[in-house]
């Protein structure tokens, strides 16, 4: 039976979770965690994932909502660790929006890789027709089309390591 915690317990994991969500997606648009892992285990052949800020401070809500002074409230910090990662395990494997920021700033290198190219074969100085073209529904129509590139490039990446969830 699992620990029957306090609602401001179930908040700061719920917190945790989302944290960890953050930290995930930043850990992978820096290049330190690929973005085929699709298992908290995994994280830890490239990170270690218990040094993510939750629940591991030393001071303020964790210390506060589960202080470990007794094997009833360890038993609780515990429960309250497993839940962040039980959540954040789902979230890898059935979630692609733990590539948010890598396929964002990919998209956006692209977009600035591309036009640099075209004013430097053209020999244009000034920028100013880049940044009226690009603006509204032309950006936002290269962003879903490299998005869609991005994704398929990651989904192919996970095919060649046999690690692609099914529908990817």
């Amino acid at each position: 039976m699992a620990t029957q915690l306090t609602g401001e317990q179930d908040g700061a994991i719920a917190r945790a979770i989302e944290l960890g969500k953050r930290q995930i997606q930043q850990e992978i648009a820096d290049d330190r965690i690929p973005p085929t892992v699709t298992d908290f285990a995994k994280l830890h052949d490239f990170v270690d994932a218990n040094e993510f800020d939750w629940p591991c401070e030393d001071d303020g809500e964790w210390n506060r909502l589960f202080p470990r002074t007794s094997a009833a409230e360890e038993d609780d910090f515990c429960e309250a660790a497993n839940r962040i990662q039980e959540a954040l395990g789902q979230w890898l494997t059935a979630s692609v929006e733990r590539n948010a920021l890598l396929v964002e700033k990919l998209v956006e290198d692209a977009l600035n890789a591309a036009c640099l190219s075209v004013r430097d074969g053209l020999k244009v100085s000034a920028g100013d027709a880049v940044g009226v073209f690009f603006s509204g529904s032309q950006k936002e129509a290269f962003q879903t089309m490299f998005a869609r590139y991005v994704l398929c490039e990651i989904s192919w990446m996970a095919e060649d390591e046999g690690d692609c969830p099914a529908g990817a």
